[in-house]
């Protein structure tokens, strides 16, 4: 945890993100959904009904390194590390960041930055 910040937020958020993998991981489409603001779902996926139809397909998340850099009132900033194993096995390691928004349902995640390392 971070000094300074909201302790009860940066759990919230840490734990979103958690749950996100766990989703994926177990192929919840359900549960991915819940997780993704409105805004993520239409410009990443279109809509949530390619999400239920491709889930199969999304392999499986390793979190390497999770850090949230600030928590606003309504945003959170955070930096990631994962490792994707696609359904050929094939492993990719992406960092990037995350933008959270806090709406009345709780965290979301709104924005995903990824770059590959080589």
């Amino acid at each position: 945890m971070l000094t300074g910040f909201n302790t009860t937020d940066e759990r919230e958020v840490t734990f979103l993100v958690s749950s996100m993998i766990t989703a994926i991981n177990e192929k919840d489409a359900e549960g991915y959904i819940q997780t993704l603001s409105d805004y993520f779902i239409k410009v990443t996926y279109g809509d949530k009904d390619f999400i239920r139809q491709n889930i199969e397909n999304f392999g499986q998340i390793d979190l390497l390194e999770f850090e949230v850099v600030s928590i606003n009132n309504y945003t959170s900033y955070a930096h990631y590390k994962l490792i994707h194993t696609s359904k050929n096995y094939r492993k990719t390691t992406f960092f990037g960041e995350m933008i959270l928004v806090k709406s009345n349902e709780g965290w979301k995640i709104y924005y995903v930055s990824e770059e590959e390392l080589l």
